[in-house]
């Protein structure tokens, strides 16, 4: 099975959502004393995953001074 890969965009309240989420899903499972590897491994992944920058006011300034 190849891996696929899923892009996903959320806002701040669902990044915090899913993070929280996930954090009581490994502190249930630790209770149960159950391994918890593979939700460390995803809780790292969101926390590492990039976001995407906002183009604002400042970001398009800074376009124009450079193609003069």
């Amino acid at each position: 099975m190849e891996d696929d890969k899923k892009v996903m965009e959320v806002d701040r309240v669902a990044y915090a959502i899913i993070l929280n989420s996930l954090i009581n899903m490994k502190n249930e499972m630790r209770e149960q004393e159950k391994e918890t590897d593979l939700i460390d491994k995803v809780i790292v992944k969101i926390i590492k995953a990039p976001s995407k920058q906002k183009k604002g006011i400042f970001k398009r300034k800074e376009a124009r001074n450079e193609t003069r």
